[in-house]
């Protein structure tokens, strides 16, 4: 009887332990600027291929770099959809936004098309509560190709992954002003 009882405690203590499991937060990586409804132009059309994410952030999970050379991907704070197809709409979307024209997801006849691919090397938060974004890019393509780099940290406003989210959003935007700086510059867009 006394084992019977002593177990029935255990068992008690350990299942007020487990408690509910915590419930998963998802993000979505959208840019800030109102969409509206109208025909796209994409004349002298300006195509954002297919990004190129480093596979330790293309994650479900949002990702830290922890000061000894770990990775941390979070278990309970994740992407809502694939890393890489968020990233190219909204950069599509925020790059568009910086130039005033459309620019397409789609594959534009070759003519006049001005390629751009982009890769994604970091992009991810600190222990520290830093955030750190590293891309390349590519604009054109045969002898007028013309490759370049971005590297940039900010601080989060705050603890916690949603400000994170915010953050790495901060570093986007400031990515696709650079990538639209470079576009107007070469076609005086």
């Amino acid at each position: 009887m006394r084992n019977i009882l002593l177990t029935l405690v255990l068992a008690g203590a350990l299942s007020g332990c487990a408690g509910q499991p915590p419930s998963a937060h998802y993000y979505l990586l959208r840019p800030d600027a109102p969409i509206e409804t109208r025909q796209l132009d994409f004349e002298g059309g300006i195509y954002l291929q297919e990004i190129k994410v480093a596979s330790y952030i293309d994650q479900p999970g949002l990702v830290l770099y922890q000061d000894d050379g770990k990775v941390h991907e979070a278990r309970y704070h994740l992407w809502a959809e694939p890393l890489h197809l968020s990233l190219r709409q909204f950069l599509a979307a925020e790059i568009a936004s910086q130039l005033g024209r459309d620019v397409s997801v789609e594959k534009l006849p070759e003519e006049g098309t001005e390629p751009v691919a982009i890769r994604i090397d970091q992009l991810h938060g600190s222990e520290n509560g830093e955030v750190v974004l590293v891309a390349y890019w590519q604009v054109g393509s045969g002898e007028r190709l013309t490759s370049y780099q971005f590297a940039s940290r900010t601080a989060q406003t705050r603890d916690g992954y949603g400000a994170l989210v915010e953050a790495e959003k901060s570093l986007l935007v400031q990515l696709s002003r650079a990538i639209a700086d470079t576009l107007k510059e070469q076609h005086a867009l």
